[in-house]
């Protein structure tokens, strides 16, 4: 596993639990713009389930807040 993604205000916020490439990064920003298309319309709470690992504290690397 590289790292999680959720839905945020403005886009998808993505914890990588690596360096990644600015490479990388261009590809997961391609991947969260796709996924606009799939949240539109649903309720982002549904997501918060897994708030708890943010919480507790991911070992990420760096993390960026990318739109759809």
């Amino acid at each position: 596993m590289a790292g999680v993604w959720r839905p945020v205000d403005g886009g998808v916020e993505a914890s990588a639990f690596h360096p990644l490439t600015a490479g990388d990064w261009d590809g997961i920003a391609a991947e969260a713009a796709s996924l606009g298309t799939l949240l539109a319309g649903r309720d982002p709470r549904v997501y918060g389930r897994y708030d708890h690992w943010w919480v507790k504290g991911l070992p990420a690397a760096e993390t960026r807040v990318l739109p759809y």
